[in-house]
């Protein structure tokens, strides 16, 4: 997806910084142009969401004209171009996640046939629980990143790419939320207990929420929202905690 630059830059130009980071099918963005700006997006392969930092800014779609703020948030769903419009002082950062790669994440996690694309709100309710998790911990992510020494292990992309992509499907509202409402199926507190005891004797080894759910027999999302319920963090989470017991530092 490149932008179009979509308005005239004053003579003093464009004091930008971008910073990048490019999982397999997850980026994440950070950026500032220091001058008022407006850019055009085309339709493209990527959920887009747009986590401003500081200053304000404003996305124009094809239905709808959505203000950028700090503390907001906005997303755009695949095929769908949009402009934005950027202040002088805005800052954010910008997760993408790839279209098919988001679709077979959900597949696995509830088992169900995806028959229409995809598409989420592209209001953002960050005053929802699932959305404040997912809020708290992208600025985690981008300080490990700013302190990581390249190459990361293959291992971490992974699972911070599992992780990232389960986190966006229960932060926002989309046609196939009613498939990881509240009246799923608990995982029982042994299945928890199950899924602890592999991740401390395997700690060393990639693995996806959907290995853990076949292991005690649950589905991806009864897992993921047990471990939430009962323990305080997600089970991906807890295999980056016994990681770095383990020294190996992520």
């Amino acid at each position: 997806m490149k932008p179009t630059l979509a308005s005239p830059v004053s003579d003093g130009g464009v004091r930008a910084v971008l910073n990048e980071c490019r999982l397999r099918n997850v980026r994440l963005v950070y950026s500032r142009f220091g001058v008022p700006i407006d850019f055009e997006f085309p339709p493209a392969n990527y959920f887009v969401q747009m986590l401003p930092v500081r200053g304000t800014g404003a996305l124009f779609s094809q239905h709808s004209t959505l203000p950028l703020f700090a503390g907001g948030s906005a997303t755009i769903s695949p095929d769908s171009g949009f402009r934005v419009h950027y202040g002088a002082d805005y800052e954010m950062l910008v997760l993408k996640i790839d279209k098919q790669a988001l679709t077979d994440k959900l597949v696995a996690m509830t088992g169900a046939v995806v028959d229409e694309p995809l598409q989420v709100e592209p209001i953002f309710d960050g005053t929802r629980p699932e959305a404040k998790v997912l809020q708290q911990y992208l600025p985690v992510l981008v300080d490990t990143l700013s302190a990581a020494v390249a190459p990361l292990p293959p291992w971490w992309e992974m699972q911070t790419e599992q992780l990232l992509m389960t986190m966006f499907l229960h932060a926002h509202r989309h046609n196939y939320s009613h498939l990881m409402q509240d009246d799923a199926v608990e995982a029982a507190l042994w299945q928890i207990r199950r899924v602890e005891e592999y991740i401390e004797a395997y700690w060393d080894r990639p693995v996806t929420l959907e290995q853990l759910a076949d292991i005690v027999g649950v589905n991806a999302f009864s897992l993921f929202r047990s471990f939430r319920k009962f323990r305080g963090y997600s089970p991906l989470e807890y295999a980056a905690q016994v990681r770095a017991k383990h020294g190996a530092g992520w």
